[in-house]
């Protein structure tokens, strides 16, 4: 029986919340995240997760609530396997590199500088998105492996990536009759909507751990440090969303994309973003609207820092 909730619960869409539900050393944090684990790699029987250790555990009364907090979910399974989890809900950055970049960083860390190859572990990435990523299919779920162009065999098991876009997620399936996916991504798309209560309350009969997720988001809803904390990312983030409409608003004014940017000023954004993109890739179409709309004195700044920057998320923190 699920514990009494606020009236409004947080989303688990929130990283904030997502971490403080999964990734917290308690036992209920650790049981609910194996079944979501496992559910989401469709891992059976002897296959199956069966412990992790927590490799940045979330204590929220020690988060400090800034930019630079880890929010991202890093385990290291039984088996020594890597997986790294984390939601998102907006596309700000060139996923899919950023993906990749997540996992080789990940993979790297599996071995010693003095060990040999042969101890690299195998590491997952598991993206939550609650945007459209993978235009090329209409499957909310896609997964990635290294395969040979034509016989299509596996190189090594060694990578494996996931995309699980909610938007995608339209399943209609009732309560009783779910997959562990569709349990674990209808809670994950509902729980947070004044509308989904009576959906998560009938899920929640049916799958112990989803009572027990139910349970864990009232107790963390109803932490109001969490919840100004959770408040205050949201807002963040929605922010950033008003700027760069707003830096869209701009550049279509001036003509940005149509041939017609002159002027010192927009001759130095090209250019930076000419050199940022030999770093980091091509950079989002939003992110290359703000450069084009920064003034002189910030251009200036990103010049200075450039071959400091570790990502596309450093450029954001010197525009904002």
């Amino acid at each position: 029986m699920t514990a009494e909730q606020p009236k409004d619960l947080l989303s688990p869409l929130i990283d904030l919340v997502f971490k403080a539900l999964f990734a917290r050393e308690e036992p209920r944090s650790r049981i609910i995240l194996i079944d979501l684990l496992n559910s989401l790699l469709g891992l059976q029987g002897n296959n199956k997760i069966t412990s992790i250790t927590h490799l940045n555990p979330f204590n929220y009364k020690e988060y400090p609530g800034d930019k630079s907090s880890i929010l991202d979910i890093k385990v290291m399974t039984h088996a020594k396997e890597r997986i790294n989890i984390e939601v998102q809900v907006n596309d700000v950055d060139n996923f899919r590199k950023r993906s990749l970049y997540y996992w080789a960083r990940m993979y790297s860390e599996t071995i010693a500088e003095s060990e040999a190859y042969t101890t690299l572990k195998k590491s997952i990435v598991i993206n939550i998105l609650d945007f459209d990523i993978i235009h090329e299919t209409g499957r909310y779920h896609t997964q990635y492996r290294i395969l040979e162009k034509d016989d299509g065999f596996l190189l090594l098991e060694d990578l494996e990536i996931h995309y699980f876009e909610l938007r995608k997620f339209l399943s209609q399936t009732p309560p009783g009759e779910m997959n562990a996916v569709e349990y674990w991504l209808t809670f994950m798309k509902n729980a947070g909507k004044p509308d989904g209560k009576e959906l998560l309350q009938k899920l929640a009969k049916e799958k112990e751990e989803l009572a027990m997720a139910m349970d864990m988001l009232a107790e963390i809803s109803a932490d109001e440090r969490l919840r100004q904390k959770a408040y205050a990312q949201e807002k963040a983030r929605l922010d950033a969303i008003s700027r760069i409409k707003y830096a869209e608003l701009k550049g279509m004014e001036k003509g940005i994309g149509k041939g017609r940017i002159e002027g010192r000023i927009e001759g130095k954004a090209e250019l930076l973003i000419k050199q940022i993109s030999k770093r980091f890739g091509s950079l989002p179409k939003d992110l290359q609207v703000l450069v084009m709309n920064a003034d002189d004195a910030v251009l200036d700044a990103i010049g200075e820092e450039i071959f400091d920057l570790q990502s596309p998320d450093d450029i954001l923190k010197l525009l904002n």
